[in-house]
């Protein structure tokens, strides 16, 4: 399987496979290319993404992603909640400050903040939970967020 970008993932291809992972060998395009996990002991090898279920305070609910990691903090997890159209809103942006966009999907998601979040736990992996309270960067070697 060719497998596709990380970028280029969505919420019908969680609902598909609730894992995929980054390969990392000379039979992917890049270090982006990921493919669905079905075999539970690939799962400790390679850097695996989870479908993951976010709820704002008013009590909607929005599906996406996190990098499954033993460590809980959000530049380890880096979140991404996805749009049935194909949008994004990812909340770590690593040592880019970014802006709330425009666009309606993200003005949705902003004004639900905090968002709560729960990943599905997978081959024996637990479920993580959280909370995110803005897009967060890493700055002068702090985490800030912009709310």
């Amino acid at each position: 399987m060719s497998g596709k970008q990380v970028y280029e993932l969505t919420i019908d291809d969680f609902d598909s496979c609730s894992v995929w992972f980054f390969p990392m060998d000379d039979t992917v395009e890049d270090e982006l290319t990921v493919r669905p996990l079905s075999d539970q002991d690939a799962c400790t090898d390679f850097q695996i993404l989870v479908r993951t279920v976010f709820f704002g305070v008013n009590r909607a609910a929005y599906y996406g992603y996190l990098y499954w990691s033993s460590n809980a903090e959000v530049e380890y997890l880096k979140p991404v909640v996805l749009s049935e159209e194909g949008e994004a809103v990812t909340f770590w942006n690593g040592i880019v400050t970014r802006v709330w966009e425009s666009s309606e999907f993200a003005c949705s998601i902003r004004s639900e903040l905090p968002l709560s979040y729960v990943s599905e736990p997978v081959f024996g992996l637990p479920s993580i939970c959280g909370k995110l309270e803005g897009l967060y960067y890493l700055s002068d070697d702090q985490v800030c967020c912009v709310k």
